[in-house]
């Protein structure tokens, strides 16, 4: 009923119910409802780990979609978390001809390029010295980041702030003023499960990859109370175990 969803924008909807947002509970169950419209039919042969990271694919199509990606385009993305891992392979779908993915550990660097960034390095690393970029992604929430990667985008070019960490941060006005830098952010996403299925049936996205850890429903809370290893992208909770 109201204006955010009349226009499809429903994520900024002030009355939205989301899953494990309070006071609406998970949905580490046996079973689970959902609107009908809100309920879309995968291929068969996609696996159940793919079509539940369909979430997490669904915000780098939303945050990709904000930056207007297109063909050609170059794009830097810090944090090579599972979201970082799936902007990059979001961006190349969507065209852009450089991801180039930023991360202090080895084994994420690593990954993000096996799943389509074409290059990897460290945070501040000299392969970034003189580059500019058409569209900056945050995935850390880390304020060091977000500053460095305002900075790398070219004139006209967008930063997509994605990452939850500090509630303020003190960025470079004068750097977005002067070169006109588009920052916004994602919250959630609207309208993405069709490309999201599309992107993942074509090949052109591998989420399969990312689910790394499995655990049976009675014990989901390991995943929750425990330190992720570094070469953990998601610990998938199979309700049928």
């Amino acid at each position: 009923m109201c204006k955010y969803c009349k226009r499809g924008e429903y994520n900024l909807c002030p009355h939205i119910e989301f899953y494990a947002t309070p006071p609406i509970d998970g949905s580490f169950a046996e079973y689970a409802l959902i609107q009908d419209d809100f309920a879309h039919t995968v291929p068969e042969d996609m696996s159940f780990d793919a079509a539940a990271l369909l979430e997490p694919l669904s915000v780098g199509i939303a945050a990709v979609r904000k930056a207007r990606i297109g063909v050609g385009d170059s794009v830097l993305i810090a944090g090579a978390g599972p979201i970082g891992a799936i902007v990059a392979q979001v961006a190349r779908a969507y065209g852009a001809a450089a991801v180039v993915v930023t991360d202090p550990v080895e084994q994420r660097r690593n990954a993000a390029v096996q799943l389509g960034a074409t290059e990897a390095c460290a945070p501040g690393d000299a392969a970034l010295d003189g580059r500019s970029f058409t569209a900056f992604f945050d995935a850390t929430g880390v304020t060091a980041a977000v500053v460095d990667g305002i900075k790398r985008v070219e004139a006209g070019g967008s930063a997509i702030i994605i990452g939850m960490g500090d509630d303020d941060m003190l960025l470079p006005v004068a750097y977005i003023t002067s070169h006109e830098v588009n920052v916004t952010g994602i919250f959630r996403y609207n309208n993405t499960w069709p490309t999201a299925i599309e992107l993942v049936a074509s090949g052109k996205v591998d989420l399969d990859t990312l689910a790394t850890d499995h655990y049976g429903l009675a014990d989901a809370e390991i995943p929750l109370r425990d330190k992720p290893a570094p070469t953990t992208f998601k610990s998938m909770v199979h309700p049928q175990r």
